[in-house]
């Protein structure tokens, strides 16, 4: 009666694991829940043969604190996303030859050009130029490839204009 109580237990939990988490306070739980159990149906059919009742402790408090560290988690990790999009909201162009850091939110002429091929719309790309705050050195070799790939007169005027 007391395994049947404990393959039930078990059984549950894994079901739980299986189905999965979307966050780490879930799968914290799950994981917990699942050590818990074990240990606790270890400890208890050592101690007066009670594995059903030790599992069912051992996983109610392994759940408890797993979710505790999970949530823990989540929350270091919302905390550097946000500092993610707060450094790389604001917009750095780098002239030609300077060393920094490269900026993967930078437009360049190849960015626009992908952008055209793409079918978005002149006014939507000159948007975005004008949003960046970037102030862009087009040389004739940027306008002529722009240019040649049939960016829209209007768009490379965007990025002339912007110093």
């Amino acid at each position: 009666m007391i395994r049947k109580k404990v393959y039930v237990i078990v059984s549950a939990i894994f079901s739980v694991a299986l189905a999965g988490c979307s966050t780490k306070a879930g799968s914290g739980a799950v994981i917990g829940g699942l050590g818990g159990a074990a240990v606790g149906g270890l400890i208890g059919s050592k101690s007066h043969s009670r594995a059903g009742a030790g599992a069912a402790i051992g996983a109610g408090v392994g759940a408890l604190g797993g979710a505790v560290v999970g949530h823990q988690m989540d929350k270091a990790d919302e905390k550097k996303r946000d500092e993610g999009y707060s450094s790389s909201s604001s917009p750095r162009y780098h002239e030609r030859g300077e060393t920094s850091t490269y900026d993967t939110n930078r437009i360049t002429p190849a960015k626009v050009i992908d952008w055209t091929r793409q079918g978005v719309q002149t006014d939507i790309i000159v948007d975005r130029i004008q949003r960046s705050g970037q102030n862009f050195v087009v040389t004739a070799a940027d306008e002529r490839q722009m240019r040649d790939a049939g960016v829209a007169p209007s768009v490379i005027d965007a990025m002339k204009n912007t110093r």
